[in-house]
C-alpha cells in the first residue's frame, strides 16, 4: 500500500492548487510528473540548474533536514533565493513528513 501526501501548490501565476500524491521519490518528481506543476529539473535532481527552486513557509525549515552544502551553494547564486525560505525540490524527499506542506514556485531564473 503507498502512502499518499497532500501538497497546497501555488505557481508562479499566483494560482493554488492541491495535489494528493504518492509519498516518494522527490518532492521535484513529484511537482514534474504528478502534479504537472512547471518544475523542469534540468539536472535530474543533481542540486546543479535551479530549476526547481521553491518556497516554503518559514515554519516548515526546522521540520525537513538543513540543506547539504551543495544545495547551499547552488541557492547561494539564484537571484531569487530568500534565506529561510528557498529550497531546491529535488533535494527533499517526498515522505510522510510532507503532508499538509503549502509550497509556492519560485519565480524562473
Amino acid at each position: 500500500m503507498t502512502t499518499t501526501i497532500t501538497l497546497h501548490v501555488t505557481g508562479r501565476d499566483g494560482r493554488a492548487t492541491t495535489h494528493r500524491l504518492p509519498a516518494r521519490g522527490t518532492l521535484m518528481v513529484l511537482l514534474r510528473d504528478a502534479a504537472r506543476a512547471p518544475v523542469e529539473g534540468l539536472c535530474g535532481g543533481c542540486a546543479t540548474c535551479g530549476t526547481c527552486h521553491i518556497y516554503l513557509p518559514e515554519d516548515w525549515g526546522p521540520r525537513l533536514p538543513a540543506p547539504a552544502p551543495h544545495e547551499a551553494a547552488m541557492l547561494e547564486m539564484l537571484e531569487h533565493a530568500r534565506p529561510g525560505r528557498s529550497r531546491l525540490a529535488c533535494q527533499i524527499a517526498a515522505t510522510p513528513a510532507l503532508d499538509g506542506l503549502m509550497l509556492e514556485l519560485a519565480p524562473e531564473e
